[in-house]
């Protein structure tokens, strides 16, 4: 996929500043693109975490998805990068209002 192509998609759904993006939709939106982005790549079946019957961290995954990155064509680096910080965004957000949520509805209860 091209940047440019990348780039009108997400201001399609979202609008030019994000303003429409939300947990939910962002999610939904990332999982449509993931699917997208791998059926386009051509590399068979899905990656697998376990593949060779060893637990991974998730410090050795996260490494290990920036130096494959390094060698991917520029708008394709670019493409998944963004979609990672997008992702870590929005699920730092969510971790905030989850915390918010239970911090409005708790503070009248006892034990």
């Amino acid at each position: 996929m091209e940047l440019s192509e990348f780039r009108e998609l997400v201001r399609k759904e979202f609008g030019p500043r994000l303003e429409r993006a939300t947990p939910a939709s962002v999610r939904e939106f990332l999982d449509r693109m993931q699917t997208r982005l791998h059926e386009e790549s051509g590399e068979g079946s899905p990656y697998v975490l376990d593949e060779d019957g060893q637990a991974r961290s998730y410090e050795e995954i996260v490494s290990e998805f920036f130096s494959r990155a390094l060698d991917y064509p520029a708008d394709q680096a670019v493409v998944i990068l963004w979609l990672f910080a997008f992702e870590q965004h929005f699920a730092m957000l969510e971790e905030d209002y989850a915390r918010r949520f239970v911090t409005i509805f708790d503070e009248g209860e006892t034990d």
